[in-house]
Parts: C-alpha cells; structure tokens; sequence
C-alpha cells in the first residue's frame, strides 16, 4: 500500500486537527510558563515537562483512533478474506499513521519548549519521550484489537475517556505508587535531575504486559485457553514487577540528581553555579562576595563560608549546609535581580519565633545595607494585619538607625535579636 494511500485512508487523518489543537492548548496554557521558569537551559526539564502532560491525552487519541481502525477492517472483511499478507503485517500498516500521530503528539511539545529556550537534547533527556513513544505503540495495539469486537461509536469514544482517566488521575489519588505504574512519568523533573531506569521500567511493565496478552489473541497457533492463560500471566508478571520496583516510592519517583557539570569562581567565598551560567558567574560571585562582606562588617554572620553552591544544582535533594558550605539558588535569584536579599533570606537571624515588627525591622535595615528597599505592599502581602502606621513607625526606626557608626549599628542589630523573640519580656 502507497503511503498516501495509507495515511489518506487511516483514523489518525481526521483526528489530526484535534490532537495539534490539544498540544498547542496544553502548552500554552501552562507549560511555557513552567519552562520560562528556569534560568537556564537544560535538556531533561525540556524534554520531560512539556510532555507530561500530553501523556494521558495522546494515549486516549491514539487508544481511540486504534479502535476505530480496527472495527473499519472488521467492517471491511478483511479478515475474512484470503490473508495474501500475514496477520501482523496487515497491523503494522494499519497502526502506523496512528502511532505516527500519537509520536507527533509528544515531539511537537518537545521542539516547542527547545525553540523556547535553545539547547540541544542529550542522551539523559531522552527516556521520558521514548517511554511516551513505546506505551503508544501498545495502546494502539490494545485499541486495535478491541474495536475488533466492539462496535466503534461505543469503543473509540469509551476508550477515549477510559485510558485518560486510568492514565492522568492516579497522579492525585491514594496510594501515592499508583501514579508510578500507569504510564505518566510526572516527576516534574528539576534543574539537575533525570529520570532512572527503575522509574521508567515501572511505568512501562504494566501496560507493555496488557498489550503483550491482547498480542496473544492476533496467534493462531496453540490454543486459545493456553494463550489466554498466558496473557493473563504476562500481565499479572508485569504488573507485579512494577510494584514491586515502586511500593516504597512517596509522591516523588526514584531520580538522579545533580547531573550538571559546574563552574566555580572567586575565593572567600568561591562560588559554583552551573556551566549554563559561565557567562555570568563572574558578576554573581562579585555580588555575594560584596553580600558576604557587609553582612560580616555589621555582625549578622560570624564567618563566610568558604564556598557557595547554587542550590538548583541538586534538584528537589538540597544537601544541607555546613560551616564552610552554603547552598543557595543563586541562578534563579539571579534572574530575579535578588542575589543579596536571596543571601539575606537564608541567613539565621534570630533563631527563634521572632516579633514581627522586629523581624521586619530587621529584614529593612539589612535591605538598606545591601541596596534593596522593603516597600509597604511587599510586607503587607504576607502580613494581612500590617498597618501603613506600623510601616511608617519603623521605617523611621530604620532610617535613624541607618545614620548611626557600624559599631552602633552592630549593637542595635545584636539588641534585637535578643528583645525580638516571642518569649522576650
């Protein structure tokens, strides 16, 4: 069969406008943004959170548009006829344009997020999208071989809701395993993160083993009780083998984190930011180096550590800081133009359930320090009961403080944290 021929007479052609509808709908309505959220480039977070959703919706497209085409060659008599091709071939044709559809539905999101934000794709980005790719070619097959016997304006339609609702609602439902098993790898992959081999053969095995035993139905040799015994042990296998891999795994599948190279510049302290931000390194350091030294000059730490690592290079798994080391998302405070006030954020002040004017009070004067204001609204907005009068009261607090000698300064800090605690008489 020519080409044409074959796409001109599948149920992947007119279920085309539909599917491009669905991809450029999702992707503008959330993940854009959620790929703009990142400073920098990086492949897997491309790769991986553009299509998570396009999961569920292209394997109902397909699942569908399978079944349709399998109840039209039932309609035709194909099967029926003298076979002048084997059985799996006559398949393979007719599934083609449909799992072709079901690809194009993962891909197109996937080069949008690239055009976003240029990178190229590397080895590690790739799972997630070929996990996608292979579970279309066994919803495809197990459509195919349900709309066989069943009529098609009951299986395409009912298969359509079905497979998405098995797929897209176990990521909000109880126990939290569940979602790691049906097909949508939804770990929402982070700067630094990729998926592992367990998290992708866990999310295969059971759909891959419900394909495999409908595979069996299309042999016809052995019999059909021996086939069917079989399948059922094909799928009950796979689908123990998956949970097996995830029945400890919490909301957040296995992952690797920290696979990104880094750069590191400056001394005391150095600093170490991804090699996506080597272009920028140099200034960021001279930042938190100048952050560092005021905070030191008006007693609000001790010693700078000897390092700073940008945090976003390990993912969601932060190592916690030490003496000589400091973890801190500098690339994405970066972004935000908020280095100093990001530094400032993390640095234990009062190392108790502080007084909110004098948390306040203290937050302004440090803002002062390094060059930032702390503006009425900006309080305000976590702090519904915060007054204009309070405000003006301790911005002239601030302001008088702010006039006084560093060793005044450093007396006036070191009082608040003593008289801000709750407990404080």
């Amino acid at each position: 069969m020519r080409l044409r021929t074959l796409v001109r007479t599948s149920s992947a052609l007119p279920a085309l406008p539909l599917a491009l509808a669905l991809v450029v709908l999702y992707y503008t309505s959330g993940t854009s943004e959620q790929i703009a959220f990142w400073p920098y480039p990086y492949a897997p977070t491309l790769v991986q959170q553009p299509i998570e959703l396009m999961y569920a919706v292209s394997y109902a497209v397909v699942s569908a548009a399978a079944a349709w085409q399998g109840a039209r060659l039932k309609e035709a008599g194909v099967w029926q006829m003298a076979a002048s091709r084997p059985t799996w071939q006559i398949i393979t044709l007719a599934l083609a344009p449909i799992v072709a559809l079901g690809w194009l539905m993962l891909i197109t999101p996937v080069v949008m997020a690239f055009v976003q934000t240029p990178t190229w794709p590397t080895w590690d980005s790739l799972p997630p999208l070929l996990l996608g790719m292979a579970l279309c070619c066994a919803h495809a097959l197990i459509g195919f071989s349900i709309g066989r016997w069943v009529k098609p304006l009951i299986a395409a339609p009912a298969l359509m809701c079905l497979v998405f609702v098995v797929v897209a609602f176990p990521h909000s439902m109880n126990p939290p395993w569940l979602r790691h098993m049906m097909g949508e790898y939804s770990a929402q992959l982070g700067f630094g993160e990729t998926a592992t081999f367990a998290s992708m053969a866990a999310q295969f095995l059971p759909t891959a083993g419900v394909a495999a035993a409908v595979g069996l139905v299309w042999i016809r040799r052995g019999h059909l009780a021996v086939r069917a015994g079989i399948g059922a042990a094909l799928v009950v296998a796979s689908t123990a083998g998956a949970y097996n891999i995830v029945e400890d795994w919490n909301f957040n599948p296995s992952l690797n984190a920290g696979r990104v190279a880094v750069v590191c510049s400056g001394r005391a302290p150095e600093v170490c930011m991804p090699e996506q931000a080597r272009g920028d390194i140099a200034a960021v350091s001279a930042e938190v180096r100048d952050t560092y030294t005021k905070l030191k000059a008006y007693g609000v730490v001790e010693d700078v550590p000897r390092t700073v690592r940008d945090s976003i290079v390990y993912g969601r798994f932060e190592p916690d800081p030490s003496p000589t080391t400091a973890y801190i998302p500098l690339s994405l405070a970066w972004k935000s133009h908020a280095v100093a006030a990001t530094i400032v954020d993390g640095t234990p002040k009062f190392g108790c359930d502080a007084k909110p004017e004098a948390s306040i009070a203290v937050n302004m004067w440090l803002g002062r320090k390094l060059g930032h204001t702390i503006g009425f609204e900006s309080v305000a907005r976590g702090n519904p009961f915060y007054t204009r009068a309070q405000h003006d009261e301790i911005t002239r607090t601030v302001d008088e403080v702010s006039r006084k000698p560093v060793a005044q300064q450093r007396a006036w800090y070191g009082q608040m944290l003593e008289d801000g605690c709750e407990e404080a008489p």
